[in-house]
């Protein structure tokens, strides 16, 4: 890396960033059932076959995120719910750091970087949960750094291979950056005749490195099906929305993304490559948006003062000098500014509350709930069942995709009180409901005489009679 770009600005945004990110509670609704895969992968090898539902169980199940949940119940292991914090505080500062890097790769003032890197970083707050997807979004970020840096030194996308092979056994995400290399490999070898042997070893070792995983080609399920088809019954699955807070971040990336293009210099070709694929993907979930974000945080770093600049012109408004760049800290002081960054995560994470929040959470139906099969329960408590519920195996959870299209449906049907609801209820043979006591069966059920086992504000459980 040339010494140019100091990592000392980085660093220090993101442990400040991943510090911050500890005052958030854990809660996330599908961090429980990726723990108990964890648990279970450890104690017994890696899960094939469901083990934590009646309606498939014993079904094959996804194991593309295996290595990521594994981590996350290492650091549950290792620190209990203060360790859940730490490895999510420090996803935060890896990913933020190497935002502001790559933005800084291409603006030699900080400043300007970090200005830059802003709205990716507002973006992906709202992806700070206990999840592998947040490991996914921090090798995204990497990777968009090794693009930045091989535009003056093509052999840095050599590391890109090694980090889809992490990436591929830690998250579905990993497809998004096997495009991003195919991109960025295809534009370099049009553009240098000499770099053709070094792009195509490149995809090649990024297409067998995604491979090389325990589902092997079909790791690429997942995958397709997260941004392919999407499953839009799920919010996060849903197309963006501008009126909620992220979407509003998200529009305004796009806005000073499409004003810095008209009022910039032109750009080369590799960030329309790069950005306008991106987008589009950005556009198909709400999960996405982060990607878009990230990646225009380096074009808006490189182009956007040249826009700021002539919108002041035409409105007559003077401007200030930046000045010339500063020195660039020594390699001394990008690392005591790394090992700071450490210590003050750690510590954050070590003072924070660890304790889940489960306001949100039947808690007190726990010691209630039936034992065996026959259990309908919301799809958001899925996940909480599995970790605090063991005997109960559950209906539906966020895993998903082993519930496409039949266990969903019905659910849907049941909890929707569809027409068809009753006969859904027989022939699944459900006899309880846990449900929030506003749902239109939960409300239906008891007029039709189902008892009352147990209940709250919060929820209620239902036995057929």
């Amino acid at each position: 890396m040339s010494r140019r770009m100091s990592w000392s600005a980085p660093l220090l945004v993101g442990a400040t960033f991943g510090a911050l990110s500890t005052l958030a509670t854990v809660g996330d609704s599908d961090l429980y059932w990726h723990l108990a895969q964890g648990r279970q992968t450890l104690a017994e090898g890696l899960a094939r076959l469901d083990r934590f539902s009646w309606t498939v169980n014993g079904a094959p199940v996804l194991t593309d995120q295996w290595l990521g949940q594994v981590a996350w119940y290492g650091a549950y292991a290792a620190w209990g719910w203060h360790g859940i914090v730490l490895l999510r505080a420090v996803l935060v500062m890896a990913i933020v750091a190497l935002v502001v890097a790559a933005a800084l790769s291409v603006h030699a003032r900080p400043f300007v970087a970090v200005l830059a890197a802003l709205p990716a970083i507002a973006l992906t707050r709202f992806s700070w949960t206990e999840r592998p997807e947040l490991m996914g979004l921090a090798c995204f970020a990497a990777l968009l750094l090794i693009v930045r840096l091989a535009e003056e030194r093509p052999r840095v996308l050599l590391g890109a291979p090694f980090l889809l092979l992490l990436w591929a056994n830690l998250h579905g995400s990993f497809a998004l950056g096997l495009v991003v290399v195919a991109i960025v490999c295809g534009e370099l070898a049009l553009r240098r005749g000499d770099a053709r042997a070094l792009a195509l070893g490149v995809v090649f070792a990024s297409v067998v490195a995604t491979l090389v995983t325990p589902s092997g080609p079909a790791i690429w399920t997942s995958a397709g099906g997260h941004f392919l088809a999407p499953p839009r019954v799920i919010q996060e699955e849903g197309v963006p929305d501008v009126t909620e807070p992220y979407g509003l971040v998200f529009a305004f990336v796009i806005a000073a993304v499409l004003v810095t293009s008209l009022l910039s210099r032109p750009a080369p070709l590799r960030e329309a490559a790069l950005l306008i694929p991106l987008f589009f993907v950005s556009l198909t979930a709400a999960r996405h948006t982060p990607f878009f974000a990230v990646a225009s945080a380096p074009y808006l770093a490189a182009h956007a003062p040249d826009a700021i600049a002539a919108i002041a012109r035409r409105l007559r408004v003077p401007l200030p000098s930046l000045g010339l760049p500063t020195a660039v800290p020594g390699m001394r002081i990008d690392l005591a500014t790394g090992i700071l960054g450490i210590v003050a995560v750690i510590a954050a994470a070590a003072l924070a509350r660890a304790e889940p929040d489960l306001r949100s959470y039947p808690v007190a139906a726990l010691e209630s709930l039936p034992k065996g099969t026959g259990l309908l329960n919301e799809y958001d408590w899925g996940g909480f069942l599995i970790w605090y519920a063991p005997a109960t195996p559950v209906f539906v959870d966020g895993r998903l995709f082993p519930y496409l299209p039949g266990v969903l449906d019905d659910y849907r049907a049941i909890v929707g009180l569809r027409p068809e609801w009753q006969s859904v209820i027989a022939r699944r043979d459900v006899r309880a409901l846990l449900l929030r006591p506003a749902a239109p069966v939960a409300v239906r059920a008891r007029e039709l005489g189902w008892r009352v086992v147990s209940s709250s504000t919060g929820y209620v459980l239902l036995a057929r009679p």
